[in-house]
């Protein structure tokens, strides 16, 4: 004799797992992910459709390739593309390099590396300085352009500059080279400059809490003091280090970077003057190994701050922009929550608030420079988003379960068109799977689909959307699957919580 009518309420957190298997993954972590692509855990709770980007200018930064490195000063968004760099309002490109009106002589950027940029301030007037990883450094105040013809060889080649207790520090391979204080163009010993080395090549320099985080292949070492009369070099790792460049973000009070073997996070501890370096990402870490073995021609990373978000883009010149890949990490109060990207075809990135509104670049190969969290739409083209439940048990797993009735709790900004599907049995073939109903909602509160009902009701103190699905299929475990359709452009939408109502049938 079958059962009375049962119901299974779950709420969507913990982000994206794939270190489980999908039985595990059901019985431990029901509210989980086993797809979640283009949807990001929310920092209010349930999964997100990830916002859009736009092009920040309709013109192409002029040259070819793809853009080398980007940054925001006075206003204006610089790029770096081919050999020149170029600067725009939003309404077309100027050239900066190889202009007379910013440079006596000529200047162009040479290589065809990244190029990095450091805004500083030593004298009242804010400056930019680049480093191309070839020759000696770049210096912008606004009216002219010049490189630093004059400093010594051991910087030429610099990779990375950063601001260090008024010092410009440049990273050189095994060398970490500062400045006099308050100066930019002097690196002699006599004058407060020098030159410290580190045992192997450096991928990364960020200042984090009053020190120098120096980042190499194999190794972490942390810069203390002021001056170069009492600077020291103190080993935080001898066997860990940061594998690749351009990871290094600072999120939440931690430091993210991608290691040998995943994300990491440098933290630090009660205990003064010590860290812990913790692994973060080993519940995806299928993911994060495809996304190393998919990206030979590098990575980027840029951090959301709003959304508390980490976010890393590998670049593969053989991508298009659609296959583009690259992984979120969410900083919730319980641990990172992860989510997959798609469409992002990153090269650099560049991020800050400028008052109180986040700007957040990219550089791609097509020679455009986007800015992420704008609109509904990958610059136009539909964002395609799916969202994949574990299999549950729903209890005894060696009972079968027939499914009448689905609720999914949902809020959204408006239009919405997403397929709700449910498959049973790990998709097995030999079990019927019911077909997907389409939900359509017109931008009110009203959806349309198959022969449900909606309403609102108040779920975990959230208004909410309420809508039900009429379906019948049976099975021992069931994973629910939301995904955008069609080529309408979607608002933005959160699915924040869901129920099944069913019965049981016999033990198998």
């Amino acid at each position: 004799m079958a059962d009375a009518w049962q119901t299974y309420s779950y709420e969507f957190k913990g982000g994206l797992v794939t270190n489980l298997s999908p039985y595990q993954q059901g019985f431990q972590t029901p509210g989980s992910a086993g797809i979640l692509r283009n949807f990001e855990p929310s920092i209010f709770g349930g999964y997100r459709r990830v916002e859009g980007y736009s092009k920040f200018d309709s013109s192409v930064v002029p040259n070819a390739g793809v853009i080398r490195g980007i940054h925001k000063y006075n206003n204006q968004v610089y790029a770096v593309r081919g050999n020149d760099l170029f600067r725009s309002s939003g309404s077309g490109w100027t050239q900066i390099s190889d202009n007379s009106t910013y440079n006596s002589a000529s200047v162009t950027i040479g290589g065809s590396g990244k190029v990095r940029f450091l805004k500083y301030d030593f004298d009242g007037t804010e400056k930019l300085m680049l480093v191309d990883e070839t020759g000696k450094p770049y210096r912008f105040n606004g009216t002219t352009f010049e490189q630093l013809s004059s400093l010594p060889s051991d910087v030429s080649g610099a990779s990375f500059v950063v601001n260090f207790k008024n010092h410009l520090v440049f990273g050189n391979g095994k060398k970490i080279i500062f400045s006099a204080p308050y100066t930019d163009n002097d690196l002699t010993i006599a004058n407060g400059g020098g030159i410290i080395n580190v045992t192997d090549t450096i991928t990364g320099l960020i200042v984090f809490r009053d020190q120098l985080i120096i980042f190499s292949e194999s190794s972490i070492n942390i810069l203390n003091g002021s001056s170069v009369a009492d600077f020291q070099l103190k080993p935080v790792s001898r066997d860990l280090g940061c594998v690749a460049e351009d990871t290094i973000q600072e999120i939440g009070g931690d430091v993210i970077f991608l290691g040998p073997d995943g994300l990491r996070l440098f933290s630090a501890t009660d205990k003064i003057g010590d860290f812990n370096l913790a692994a973060v990402s080993k519940t995806i870490q299928a993911e994060v190994l495809d996304l190393v073995s998919s990206s030979p021609n590098g990575f980027t990373s840029t951090v959301i701050r709003e959304k508390s978000q980490y976010r890393i883009f590998g670049f593969n010149t053989g991508f298009t922009n659609d296959a583009a890949k690259g992984i979120a990490a969410t900083q919730l109060e319980e641990g990172m929550a992860f989510n997959d990207l798609r469409g992002f075809n990153a090269f650099v990135t560049y991020s800050e608030y400028d008052g109180r509104t986040e700007f957040i670049y990219f550089g791609a190969a097509d020679g455009y420079i986007y800015r992420m969290e704008q609109g509904n739409s990958l610059d136009g083209a539909v964002i395609p988003a799916t969202f994949a439940t574990p299999f549950i048990p729903l209890g005894d797993p060696k009972v079968r379960k027939t499914i009448y009735k689905g609720t999914t709790y949902l809020d959204t900004d408006g239009e919405l068109e997403l397929s709700y599907t449910l498959k049973f049995d790990f998709d097995q073939p030999n079990t019927v799977q019911p077909n997907s109903t389409v939900l359509l909602n017109d931008g009110g509160s009203s959806f349309t689909y198959g022969n449900g009902t909606f309403g609102t009701s108040t779920f975990g103190g959230k208004q909410q959307t309420v809508y039900e699905v009429q379906t019948i299929g049976s099975g021992f475990t069931v994973s629910v699957v939301y995904e955008t359709v069609g080529t309408n452009v979607d608002a933005t939408f959160t699915i924040d919580a869901a129920t099944l109502q069913y019965i049981t049938n016999a033990r198998r």
